[in-house]
């Protein structure tokens, strides 16, 4: 299955790619211009750039590049997102103590 994908490069440029491969700690991306891709970029995965991931090209073929992600969200969505473990604070007002 291939999922359409955008490459952000220097200067705001950006390439459409596909995605025939993906995981969480990487990707395979077809672009027919392998080769002038840079060795980091963005990959947005979403058209208006809300999922995004940094990549570090790691192996190159004529019309593919294997990618490591550098960061698995976007730091604003990481931020947002509970750590295993951890608790969920409550909405709920704790009792006034009173001063007696």
């Amino acid at each position: 299955m291939r999922h359409d994908a955008w490459l952000m490069l220097g200067g705001g440029e950006r390439r459409d790619c596909a995605l025939s491969d993906i995981s969480h700690i990487g990707a395979r991306i077809n672009i027919p211009d392998s080769d002038v891709i840079p060795d980091n970029f963005l990959l947005l995965l979403a058209a208006n750039g809300t999922a995004q991931r940094r990549c570090r090209v790691i192996w190159r073929k004529p019309r593919e590049l294997g990618v490591k992600f550098e960061t698995w969200l976007d730091d604003r969505i990481r931020a947002a997102t509970p750590k295993p473990g951890a608790t969920i604070a409550s909405n709920a007002k704790e009792p006034a103590e009173s001063g007696a």
